[in-house]
C-alpha cells in the first residue's frame, strides 16, 4: 500500500498510539488505517480512517478508547474517523464476508505493533 500521511497525521498517530499503550495496556490488538490515506489517494480534506481492534470489551470501553484520539486532534488539521471492534466482532465480520472488512483488509495498513512484555 501507498500510505500517505501528513506531518500532522503522523504526529497525531504517534501520540494516539502512545496514549493507548499507556492508558490501555494490553487492550489494543491492532490499528489499521484504511481509505484514501491508505490507498495514497488522499486530498487536502481527507479524514484519517482507522479501525481499532481491541481484544475484548463492551461499548463503554470502545467509547473510552476513542476519546483520546479525538481529543488529540483538537487544534490540528487531523480529522480522525475511529471505528472500534472487539477481536470477536472483527472475526465475525470475516465469517459474514463483510464487504467493509474485505476493503479494510485489501487497502488497510496496520500501524500498531502489539508490544509484548519483554520479561
Amino acid at each position: 500500500m501507498m500510505l500517505t500521511l501528513t506531518a500532522d497525521d503522523q504526529t497525531w498517530l504517534d501520540a494516539y498510539r502512545q496514549v493507548l499503550r499507556e492508558q490501555f495496556p494490553g487492550v489494543v490488538q491492532d490499528m489499521i488505517i484504511f481509505g484514501s490515506k491508505a490507498r495514497g489517494t488522499a486530498g487536502p480534506d481527507s479524514d484519517l480512517d482507522i479501525v481499532v481492534i481491541i481484544r475484548e470489551g463492551d461499548w463503554r470501553l470502545k467509547n473510552t478508547v476513542t476519546h483520546p484520539g479525538y481529543d488529540l486532534s483538537i487544534g490540528t488539521d487531523v480529522v480522525p474517523s475511529l471505528i472500534v471492534y472487539t477481536l470477536a466482532e472483527w472475526q465475525r465480520l470475516r465469517e459474514r464476508q463483510s464487504v467493509f472488512r474485505e476493503v479494510v483488509e485489501r487497502d488497510g495498513v496496520s500501524v500498531y505493533e502489539t508490544v509484548s512484555n519483554p520479561n
